[in-house]
């Protein structure tokens, strides 16, 4: 199931319990804030249990972002029992910096696996069982998204 939500591409695979993300536009503190909500609403209702980020062209997270993730989000996160997260490493140093003390803070409710990747084949391939759904997922992905209109 692919969908676009504001801010967000968004694919959910519910054989593995799966869901993707990438960042596709900058929007404002409350948006992003319902874009964070939304990806907890959709991991609930589907059980999903991996998430796969992509976060790389991430537009940069404000300090009342990262105090609210830190603070108020990563506590609704724990409670989903995410398993595992591939983070595709932000561009933007500041992203990787505000992603890491996050995760920092959120020690004390997590007990999720986290890996960083440069590359979505790889997190892919952690994610999944064989190297073959990673590349079927990705080309799925990819073609989707030529379909859907683009916010530059």
């Amino acid at each position: 199931m692919f969908f676009e939500f504001g801010c967000l591409w968004v694919h959910v695979e519910p054989t593995l319990r799966l869901l993707r993300w990438e960042w596709k536009e900058t929007v404002s503190s409350e948006d992003f804030q319902v874009a964070f909500k939304s990806l907890l609403a959709y991991s609930n209702s589907h059980q999903v249990k991996n998430w796969l980020a992509d976060i790389s062209h991430m537009p940069s997270v404000g300090t009342d972002e990262q105090a609210w993730l830190s603070e108020t989000w990563l506590e609704q996160f724990a409670a989903l029992g995410i398993e595992h997260i591939a983070f595709i490493q932000p561009v933007n140093l500041h992203n990787q910096l505000v992603l890491e003390s996050v995760l920092t803070d959120g020690r004390r409710y997590l007990r999720t696996e986290v890996q960083f990747f440069s590359d979505i084949l790889a997190a892919l391939d952690w994610l999944t069982p064989s190297p073959c759904q990673a590349e079927h997922l990705e080309q799925q992905w990819k073609e989707v998204k030529r379909c859907l209109p683009r916010y530059e």
